[in-house]
């Protein structure tokens, strides 16, 4: 996009700006208000980063060739480190561990990336991040890394059991620091990026690959793969305008600001939150609030008009189902507005066979019908408006559940059942948890709660073997209920993280990993996330912790949660630590809730979920 304002006046931005939520970089310039304190799970975590960073740079010197450059910043300011960073580049060092550019005053960029490695004809940009950067080998490309002995990418070679765990957020600020590169003359011409993640290795980014699927047009109606820096520029290049907009506001320019409070996935976390929410939870609650409405949905409503929940809420229904079913609204009120009223649908545009057969099985005939029944503004939106419809519809109504219109509310269930819970922190999985409910009383397994966990560091080890011991268990379930003619189902609330753990963990063991995809495809085992979703409605979180209490549900453990339970692990996993048994124990309670909650609301759907009123 081009850059609509005179940014000369603002502060370098830094390497995170580009994947911000555009109104944090607002707020931050505005500073509207005292900021959110950082939570103490937010703050483990990012020691856990600091510590995990200062490991590998541990181990990057201890395998360091004599020419490798360190800048030990600890023991160096702002402007002697960006000195030696210089000095180093100057001299061509193969690898400079530690770098900090110097800020681009022109373009606005500031960064320190964690490894600069020469490539050819100059140098590429590798960051450390303390989580996974790799999958288990599914389809496509098979990724490509570096050791650490030698972490560049003329070394890198692929490695077909893997693939690349993409994150959009970990290129963008590769490619921040590829343009600050290009600034000063230094990049390589091969346009390349890696992260160091919990693997161990470097994992490389082409920067000129079409990885991001993007909007093609303003309208999002379609979509085109982009590359990262194609991205980049496009999310920094907005960012720096909002900045430069901020700044001059500040400064008391007549002028509106660029961007106002959105709902998006960084709320949870942001210092600005309760700033936003001023805003984002007056009235009927803005229409980003509701699930499935991101930035170009909700800017497709502003166009229209919409902007609370309870405006989505009055939409119609019947023309979004006809937009959901791919049926092209508003080119059909276009030709319907210009026809006789009794002109046939089949007359109007005789060579759009599905949609007629649509809007005749709505019993939408004739023109007339098209322009009395269905609704300009809603015809304005896309395939997404119908879904939005009902959620707002149960967000803005006075029961906290809803049966969805022609929904799904068949309840699994089996003989045997299992519910099944993954823990884990970004180290790693240190618990498999269930809860065995025998349900045709068959005495084949011993109902109740059990845990497959280790106190141990977390490594790689330890994750295999403790999901050995989980998945011995629960093949010897399964066999022994198909013998004996029982039914057998495993249970969890978003599969996405088992899934994703179990078959990272078999990524080497072509026959378990073989067992492993068979059961997620299987009917035993079954995400009750899904089975809510396909016949119930809330207008808001389908979390586990938003559903079950709506089931009566209540957790023993006090604030229970994901984030909460990793600062619980560091104090179990520390004997030092006077807590460490008491969270052991919260560990262990907090997991039996989760999978005692999944039944719970099995049992509750199964007994109730008709009875709720259709939204």
């Amino acid at each position: 996009m081009a850059t609509r304002y005179d940014y000369s006046a603002i502060a370098p931005l830094g390497s995170y700006a580009a994947k911000l939520c555009p109104v944090r970089i607002q707020q931050d310039v505005l500073g509207p208000g005292e900021p959110v304190p950082v939570t103490a799970d937010a703050r483990l975590r990012m020691d856990q980063g600091i510590a995990f960073e200062e490991a590998v740079v541990e181990r990057l010197a201890e395998i360091a060739r004599p020419q490798w450059v360190f800048v030990d910043e600890q023991n160096l300011s702002g402007d002697e480190a960006r000195a030696a960073t210089a000095a180093a580049i100057a001299d061509r060092a193969p690898v400079i561990v530690g770098a900090n550019l110097d800020a681009d005053l022109a373009e606005k960029r500031a960064g320190k990336p964690d490894l600069l490695v020469w490539h050819g004809d100059g140098y590429v940009p590798v960051d450390v991040k303390h989580h996974m950067t790799l999958d288990a080998y599914d389809r496509g490309p098979a990724v490509v890394t570096s050791d650490l002995a030698d972490p560049t990418p003329a070394a890198a070679l692929e490695d077909v059991t893997w693939q690349l765990r993409k994150s959009k957020a970990d290129a963008l600020q590769l490619a921040h620091y590829r343009r600050m590169l290009e600034a000063t003359g230094d990049s390589a011409t091969e346009p390349r990026g890696g992260i160091i993640g919990k693997e161990g290795r470097v994992v490389w980014y082409r920067l000129d690959e079409d990885l991001w699927q993007t909007p093609a047009k303003s309208d999002g109606k379609k979509v085109k793969k982009r590359t990262t820096m194609e991205v980049y520029d496009f999310e920094f290049d907005f960012r720096r305008d909002i900045a430069a907009v901020a700044h001059d506001h500040l400064a008391g320019a007549d002028r509106p600001l660029v961007v106002e409070p959105i709902s998006c996935s960084e709320c949870s976390t942001c210092p600005w939150r309760e700033i936003c929410n001023l805003t984002l939870l007056a009235g009927a609650g803005d229409a980003s609030l509701l699930p499935g409405v991101g930035y170009r949905q909700w800017r497709a409503l502003r166009e229209i008009g919409v902007t609370d929940r309870a405006q989505v809420a009055a939409l119609d229904a019947d023309t979004a189902m006809l937009l959901a079913s791919s049926v092209d609204v508003a080119k059909w009120l276009e030709d319907a507005a210009t026809a006789d009223r009794e002109t046939l649908v089949e007359e109007l545009r005789p060579r759009a066979k599905k949609q007629i057969e649509t809007l005749q099985g709505a019993d939408l005939l004739t023109a007339g019908d098209v322009v009395d029944r269905l609704d300009p503004a809603t015809a304005g939106l896309d395939k997404w408006a119908a879904a939005a419809i009902v959620n707002a519809k149960a967000a803005t109504g006075p029961e906290p559940v809803y049966r969805r219109p022609r929904g799904n509310i068949a309840v699994p269930r089996a003989d045997i059942e299992i519910d099944v819970d993954m823990e884990n922190t970004n180290d790693g999985v240190y618990q498999w948890g269930v809860y065995v409910t025998d349900r045709a009383a068959t005495g084949l397994v011993t109902e109740g709660y059990q845990a497959f966990i280790t106190w141990d560091p977390i490594t790689p080890e330890s994750e295999r073997r403790l999901f050995a011991e989980f998945w011995n268990w629960l093949r010897e379930v399964r066999t022994t209920a198909d013998d004996a003619g029982y039914t057998v189902a495993a249970f969890c609330w978003h599969e996405n993280a088992e899934n994703t753990q179990m078959m990272r963990l078999t990524a080497a063991n072509d026959n378990l990993r073989a067992q492993v995809k068979e059961f997620i495809a299987s009917e035993q085992w079954t995400d009750m996330r899904k089975v809510f979703e396909a016949g119930w409605v809330t207008g808001g979180s389908t979390g586990l912790k938003t559903i079950a209490p709506l089931a009566g549900f209540e957790w023993e453990v006090d604030d229970p949660g994901g984030g909460i339970s990793m600062l619980y692990h560091a104090q179990a996993i520390d004997v030092a630590d006077p807590e460490s048994t008491s969270a052991r124990q919260w560990l262990l309670d907090y997991n039996r809730g989760d999978v005692e909650a999944t039944l719970a609301i099995r049992d509750w759907l199964e007994t109730h979920g008709a009875s709720f009123p259709e939204v």
